[in-house]
Parts: C-alpha cells; sequence; structure tokens
C-alpha cells in the first residue's frame, strides 16, 4: 500500500500513558512477597468485622437494658391476648440475647484471628509499614464505627419515641463517632437507663452559694438513697454478723454453713466482679469531688419531698442556733449522761425494791450503756429561708428504753374516734360522713405540734384517764408511778449539738415514741373539748398527728371554729386552709375535689425521685416502689381519675428508670390483688405461720455478688436472711450528727498486744470497749487471771477494728 504523501502526514503525536501509582498491596507483594497483602487484606477486613460487631453488641445492650425489643426480633401471633402478648415478649427477649451472646462470640473469634494475623505480619512487615498498616486498620475502623454508630442512633431514638420514655439516649454520651479500636462491650460507655434531668430545680437545691459541678448535680440528682455499686471487700461488714448467727446453730451445721460461706467470701475478688457499675466514670469523679467537699458543705435532705438541700457548714450551724434561740431550749454546763444515767437507775430501782416494778419492768426501762442524744435538722425547704425541723437522734440514749416502754402503755389512752390511721381511712370517712348540710371542708393545722405542745397538761389527762379506768393499766403499776416516770423523762429532756449540751424546757423532741403519744392525747383532749363547747360545732372532724380537717356549712363557719378551738389552749393554735378556687382542698396525699371525689395530691416541694432503679439494692425494695404507687392510686382515687392516676404512676417510675415491661407486670400484680382480694382460708394461714416461723434471723447489708448465694447457703439451715439497704448518697456525703469516740462505741473487735511476749488478745464485745477493758482490769486485779491476760492492762496501747 502506498503511503501518503508527507504534507497529508498527521502531525499530532498522543501523550504518553501516566504509570498508576502501585496501592499499599501492591507495594507489599513487591517488597515482601505474596502473602503480605494477603495477609494485610486478612486483617483490615477482621478489623472491619470486629467494629461492626462491636456496634451491634452495644445497641442489643442498650435494647435489653431498657426493656426495648428491636423490630427485626419482634414476634408476632394472630392470637390477640394479653397471655399470647406475655409469651411473645419472653420469646422477643430470649432472641435478643441468643443473638447479642452471637455477636460476642463472633467478635471474639475475629479478635482471636486479628491477634495471630497481626502475628504473622510482624514476622514479614519491617516497622514502617507495620505502622502505616495499623494506620489504615485505624482509619476503616473509624469510618465502619461511624456508619453503624449514625444508623444505630436513629433506630434507637425512634425506639425512645414509640415507647414514649424519659430517659436519654445512651449514644448521646458518646462524643465522638470516630473510633480506631473496636472493643467487646462495644463503644458505648454505658447502656443503662438514664432518666432526663429534670429541668426544674426541685431536685437538687443549692443555697450555699457554691457552684457544683454538671457530674457532682448528676450524682445528687439521683438521691441521696441511691446506692452506688461497692467498691470496697464486703468481707468485713458481713463476716461478724454471719458468725454470730451460725454459732447459734448444731455443730454439724455451724461447722458446714461456716465452710460454705467462708468459700463464697474468699472467692469474691474485687478486681475481677463482672457487675456493672451503676455510675458513670464521670459520675465517679462528680462523687469524689462531692465527698471531698462535705468538710465545708452539707448535703442534706429536704424535710419534704426527696429533695437534696445544699448548705454550708456555717448555714447549716446558724439555722440551729437560730432555732436553739426561741426561748424553748437551755444551755447546760456540762454532759448529764453518766449522772442522769445514775438517777434513772436510782429511781427505777426504788421502785422495785417497793414492789412498783417487776424485775422484767426495771431491766427493760433501762440502757446499760448509752450515749447522748443529739440534735439534727431537715432544711424545710416550703418556708422562705428555709428554717431547720428539729430532730433528736434518741437511739441508745438513757432514756430510750423508758420513753419506749411509757410509749407503749400510752397507746391505749392515745386511740380516740377523731384519730386517723391513714390517708385510706379518711377517704371511707369522707364518703361515710357526707351531709348536704355541711357541704364545705376546710383542714386545720396544728402551728409546731411536739416543740408547742404542754406535755405536762398531757400527762395530767393521762393520769386522770388511767385513774378513771384502771383496766388500761400493766397488772402491777399505778398511775402515779407512770405519771413520776413521765415527768422524770420531761425533766431531763437533753441533746447534743456541735459539742453544746441543751436542755428543752418546753414541748417535747420530735424523735421520741413518748412525746408523739402525750401529744396525741393533748390534741385530742383539745379537739374534743373544742367540739363539746363550740356553739356551732363541725358536721365530722378527724385528725391524723397535726392535721385535722372538718365539714362545715360554709367559709364563715369554718373560720368561727378555728377562733373558738384557738381560744381554748395557748400551747395548740391552729392555721386552716380553705378550698382554692377551683374547688379542690389537699389533705394528707388526698384532693378533695368540688364534687367530693378523691384523687392523689402531690405537695409542690415533690420531687418524683423514689429509689432509682440502677441503684444497688435488692429486687424487693424496687418492686416496692411500683406497688406502693400503684396500691395508693387504687385506695385514693375515684373511679373518674384512677386511669389518670395509674398513667402518672407509669411516667413517674420510668422517669426513676424502671423498665416498661417491670412497670406493667407489677402493676397488673396490685390491680389483679385489688379487685380480688385473696381470701385467708384455714391451711393458708398455716401455711404462712409454717413460712414466717424460722428458727434463726439475719439481717446483712445488701451486696450484689455475694449477698444471693448467702443466704441461699443459711436458707438451707432454716435461717432467715434479710437484706439491708448498703451505703447511700447519705451515708457518704452527709453527716448531721458528731461521732463518739471509738472505745465508747459499742459492738467492737478489739486486739490488745501483750506486754511480757509477742503474742495478743482479740476479743468481741457489744458494749464500749471502755467497760470490757474495765472488766479485765478488775479480774486481773483479783488475781482471777492468767499471766497473759496481764497484756490487757495497757488500754492506751489498744487497737481497735469497729465490726
Amino acid at each position: 500500500m502506498d503511503q501518503p504523501p508527507n504534507d497529508e502526514v498527521s502531525t499530532t503525536t498522543p501523550h504518553p500513558t501516566p504509570h498508576p501509582t502501585p496501592s499499599f498491596n501492591d507495594t507489599l507483594n513487591l517488597l515482601f512477597g505474596p502473602e503480605a497483602p494477603n495477609l494485610a487484606k486478612k486483617s483490615s477486613s477482621l478489623i472491619e468485622k470486629m467494629a461492626t460487631y462491636s456496634c451491634h453488641i452495644s445497641f442489643l445492650r442498650a435494647c435489653r437494658d431498657h426493656s426495648y425489643i428491636p423490630k427485626g426480633l419482634r414476634l408476632s401471633t394472630p392470637v390477640r391476648s394479653k397471655r399470647a402478648s406475655e409469651v411473645l415478649n419472653k420469646a422477643s427477649t430470649l432472641i435478643l440475647t441468643e443473638r447479642l451472646n452471637y455477636y460476642r462470640q463472633q467478635f471474639a473469634q475475629c479478635k482471636k484471628d486479628y491477634v495471630i494475623t497481626t502475628l504473622h505480619l510482624d514476622l514479614i512487615l519491617n516497622a514502617e509499614y507495620r505502622q502505616k498498616l495499623l494506620q489504615l486498620n485505624a482509619q476503616k475502623s473509624c469510618f465502619t464505627h461511624r456508619q453503624h454508630l449514625t444508623t444505630h442512633k436513629k433506630k434507637f431514638d425512634k425506639l425512645l419515641l414509640e415507647q414514649k420514655a424519659p430517659f436519654l439516649s445512651p449514644y448521646d454520651q458518646l462524643l465522638d463517632y470516630n473510633l480506631p479500636t473496636p472493643t467487646f462491650h462495644g463503644p458505648l460507655p454505658t447502656t443503662t437507663p438514664t432518666a432526663k434531668l429534670n429541668s426544674s430545680p426541685k431536685t437538687v437545691i443549692n443555697l450555699s452559694g457554691q457552684p457544683l459541678s454538671l457530674p457532682e448535680t448528676e450524682v445528687l440528682s439521683l438521691g441521696l438513697k441511691f446506692v452506688p455499686k461497692p467498691t470496697h471487700d464486703p468481707t468485713p461488714d458481713l463476716a461478724p454478723r454471719i458468725q454470730h448467727v451460725t454459732k447459734q446453730l448444731g455443730d454439724g451445721m455451724e461447722a458446714s454453713a461456716t465452710h460454705q460461706v467462708v468459700s463464697v467470701l474468699t472467692e469474691y475478688d474485687r478486681r475481677q466482679d463482672t457487675t456493672a457499675d451503676n455510675l458513670t466514670p464521670r459520675q465517679r469523679q462528680g462523687l469524689k469531688t462531692l465527698t471531698a467537699k462535705k468538710k465545708s458543705l452539707r448535703f442534706l435532705p429536704a424535710d419534704k419531698g426527696n429533695a437534696t438541700v445544699i448548705l454550708t457548714n456555717e448555714q447549716y450551724i446558724d439555722k440551729v442556733n437560730t432555732h436553739l434561740a426561741s426561748g424553748a431550749y437551755s444551755r447546760l454546763d456540762s454532759n448529764p449522761t453518766d449522772s442522769l444515767t445514775r438517777k434513772l437507775y436510782t429511781l427505777l430501782k426504788a421502785f422495785r425494791d417497793k414492789g412498783k416494778l417487776t424485775p422484767a419492768q426495771f431491766k427493760e426501762m433501762r440502757n446499760l450503756h448509752p450515749r447522748y442524744p443529739q440534735l439534727y435538722g431537715k432544711p424545710k425547704i416550703h418556708k422562705p429561708d428555709a428554717p431547720i425541723r428539729p430532730i433528736v437522734s434518741f437511739y441508745n440514749t438513757p432514756l430510750e428504753a423508758l420513753h419506749r416502754v411509757l410509749a407503749h402503755y400510752l397507746k391505749p389512752l392515745a386511740q380516740n374516734p377523731l384519730r386517723l390511721k391513714n390517708s385510706s381511712a379518711f377517704k371511707l370517712h369522707l364518703h361515710s360522713s357526707a351531709h348536704p348540710d355541711y357541704p364545705y371542708y376546710a383542714s386545720l393545722d396544728i402551728k409546731a405540734l411536739y416543740t408547742s405542745c404542754d406535755m405536762r397538761a398531757a400527762t395530767k389527762t393521762a393520769i386522770l384517764n388511767y385513774q378513771q379506768d384502771p383496766s388500761l393499766l400493766p397488772s402491777n403499776l399505778t398511775a402515779e408511778t407512770i405519771g413520776s416516770l413521765i415527768n422524770f423523762c420531761l425533766d431531763n429532756s437533753y441533746f447534743e449539738f456541735n459539742g453544746d449540751f441543751y436542755s428543752q424546757d418546753t414541748g417535747g423532741t420530735m424523735g421520741s415514741p413518748l412525746i408523739v403519744e402525750l401529744a396525741e392525747i393533748r390534741t385530742a383532749e383539745t379537739e374534743q373539748h373544742a367540739i363539746s363547747t363550740s356553739p356551732t360545732p363541725p358536721g365530722s372532724y378527724r385528725h391524723f398527728v397535726d392535721d385535722g380537717i372538718g365539714s362545715f356549712t360554709n367559709r364563715q363557719h369554718a373560720d368561727t371554729f378555728l377562733a373558738h378551738i384557738n381560744s381554748l389552749n395557748p400551747d395548740l393554735q391552729y392555721t386552716i386552709e380553705h378550698p382554692s378556687s377551683s374547688g379542690n382542698l389537699p389533705y394528707l396525699d388526698v384532693l378533695i375535689h368540688p364534687d367530693k371525689s378523691t384523687s392523689v395530691y402531690r405537695k409542690p416541694t415533690h420531687t418524683n425521685l423514689y429509689v432509682k432503679y440502677t441503684s444497688c439494692t435488692t429486687n424487693a425494695s424496687k418492686n416496692s416502689v411500683i406497688r406502693s404507687l400503684t396500691r395508693r392510686a387504687y385506695d385514693l382515687c375515684s373511679p373518674q381519675h384512677l386511669d389518670a392516676e395509674l398513667q402518672t404512676v407509669r411516667g413517674i417510675c420510668s422517669l426513676n428508670g424502671f423498665p416498661p415491661l417491670r412497670i406493667d407486670s407489677i402493676m397488673t400484680e396490685v390491680r389483679r390483688k385489688f379487685l380480688n382480694p385473696p381470701q385467708l382460708t384455714l391451711a393458708s394461714f398455716n401455711r404462712q405461720l409454717q413460712a414466717t416461723a424460722p428458727s434463726l434471723t439475719l439481717s446483712l447489708p445488701f451486696h450484689p455478688t455475694v449477698s444471693k448465694p448467702i443466704k441461699r447457703i443459711l436458707q438451707q439451715h432454716d435461717v432467715k436472711v434479710t437484706h439491708s439497704t448498703g451505703i447511700t448518697l447519705q451515708n457518704l456525703l452527709t453527716k448531721t450528727k458528731t461521732t463518739p469516740p471509738p472505745h465508747l462505741t459499742p459492738n467492737a473487735i478489739y486486739e490488745t498486744p501483750c506486754k511480757d511476749c509477742n503474742g495478743f488478745y482479740d476479743g468481741q464485745t457489744y458494749r464500749p470497749v471502755t467497760k470490757r477493758m474495765e472488766e479485765h482490769e478488775r479480774c486481773y486485779r483479783l488475781n482471777n487471771a492468767t499471766d497473759c491476760d496481764s497484756a490487757l492492762i495497757p488500754l492506751l496501747n489498744n487497737s481497735l477494728h469497729h465490726s
């Protein structure tokens, strides 16, 4: 073929094709051989799978802990019944758990393969390319995490919206979705339900003027009754209590029970405890800073509503001193505890020698090793400047036993027709006493009942009632003897606050059971006298402690009766509350509507804060919150208000973190028992009697890991085990009473070194250590001890360990 002429040949020359940049795998193949890129691809694939499984694990854990079933795992059935729904819910929950376990197994297998692959690559690649491979894998992990977490957050937000739950999304706590390293438990810091913070300042009331950080506020918003997961070894708390009970078993049973319990306690290792923490790391840090601040701040429970009030130490002391300066108290020069203990012994011994008291009564009315009463206060946040409500701790004080016995004797006198037992009794009275001539209701309240009530007049009334009806007296006691003992208690009413001692000159101390009964006697006498002497008495009248309610013809009639009752006794002065503009009147926790229907009433200071579901307490105590609120709704609400109150109860329980399935289950149980109360037959009564009559009873602080196995072991030896609340935030943060010296504290384990040898004497006593040491000294002084017992003489070398 002929060539074209030169002038017809195209002069355009094509650009040379650029060489493609070799990929990372090609470079590995070129430098380290074909095995390197294959292992690199495998490691990248495994890291992506691990990130995927990690995100799935977090999502399923969040669904499980919130009692939600993802749409893809929900089962359906043509049978539309309540029982069928329960079966499907349980089956769906089991499937969710099975899928969660499957993803965990897959993650563990991938991690195992990834470690093996990484070891092979370490033998092939140099340090530079190993680092580049790790960076590429971290980028793929970040991309996979971000992709799945975004999808899961949308899905979980839809579930929250569907359930109308007042919870924060656990994905909101994750600040960064780019996570370079997959984890077995998933990227979420916590999957436990977290209630939305109440925008109202009622839960945490800071009056100290010192700001709190957000983690500190989160901790306090849980409530002072919240129990964090224990971080200490439970053996020192549990072992002495369990040993005290097992000693009372037979020889063979004691050894068996002790061996099993010891094996449980020794196997426990706090560092290997897999129980999830109920505080986030940020909240743990907040609790730590709050604990450091308790030297300068007081974290106090409010008088009403379960709120937490924060005061400085100076503010708290000033508020208490303001109350002590009211004129009802006098400062004492010294601690009267020892002298009062001797005076009480002399008085009771004289009555016993004269036959006015039996030896059993003499013993019952004494505390052998008492401590002084202590005053503390709770802020009244519903009043201006939040004054304190004074309360005296009577536990193990010189007159505690005598107050308790006398209160038991006065109980028959305190029972009167005007006294209400509870809110349910008031609802029954409201409906049974309705009269068309008295349609107007008003409530009356006594000002400072316990601190202003004339207890001397109440004592005279009690003595007069005993004289009129001697059948109310115990067989060997006289009215004069009881009167003398009551007056002795009133004459020697004292307490300690901030290192100083005070006597109470008027009224009575809140915290004493005797004062409660005397105040009830005085209140009933005053109100009965007012009703009998009033020219226009109310149609009906009842009271509960210091709150009274009566039916009148109109508002003027109620005000007239108020003026009349206030004119009788200067120590008891009443205030009155009329119905609101809408016609509603609150009384106790009952709201009376204009049509005389009733519903549950919550005061403005109420916070809807109860035991949190995440609190480290028994399931029984958590379930009792739902059960008691639901039962109150059925007891107090009229039919037209019941559904609204039950919906409110659901919202309150959800706000405190309870799963919806548990709420529905317990509310259904309460409804069934309310509508169909169980009939008590002779056979069921005998079964209850046998079930509630164990030979021994033991109360232990609850621990999430060891409590259940220990309870199971002791129940096999016929020991009934109950669990008390562990260490709450109030125990950790609140200190309103002074701590006595260790050697004056009862219930101690002590250790004393021998001065003649290297031995030690270990002992346990339920009395103060000083009393026990005095006995050892006396024993040695009377030559009633061995040579090694001389170790008990030098008391200053003692080492005390309190149980």
